[in-house]
């Protein structure tokens, strides 16, 4: 009986372990941003396609809260999670890291509605209300 009791909790041990290691490599480590740049350009006629910039805390902090959530890497951005339809939103994103180092990619929305949302989706908006509070 000792014996049995010893292997299964050498077992469940085994298992939370594997659990715990599996979920760990799971989500992407995020060094800290410290800037993003963004413009966002669309097939709509006087649609404004500025640049814009932003160090702000609580902007950083809102985007990486959608990176987070959706257990995105940013410095190896996978594409094949854009949209693919004609005319929809692009919006082309740099992102500038603490240590220096930067980040590019673009993200396509098509404007697809999901229930509990997308990356593209939930980055898009976000870029637009700051593009719209900005004035462009």
């Amino acid at each position: 009986m000792r014996l049995f009791a010893a292997v299964a909790a050498v077992v469940v041990v085994a298992l939370v372990v594997l659990i715990v290691a599996l979920n760990s490599g799971s989500r992407p480590v995020v060094t800290t941003i410290t800037g993003i740049q963004y413009s966002q350009s669309t097939a709509v006629a006087g649609f404004s396609e500025s640049a814009h910039q932003t160090s702000d805390p609580a902007r950083i902090a809102a985007f990486t809260a959608i990176v987070k959530k959706y257990s995105i890497d940013v410095t190896q951005f996978d594409q094949s999670l854009n949209d693919v339809c004609t005319g929809g939103l692009a919006t082309n994103v740099t992102l500038e890291f603490a240590d220096s180092k930067t980040a590019k990619f673009r993200v396509y929305d098509c404007g697809r509605i999901e229930p509990r949302g997308t990356f593209v989706s939930d980055a898009s908006a976000l870029f637009t209300r700051w593009a719209t509070a900005d004035g462009a």
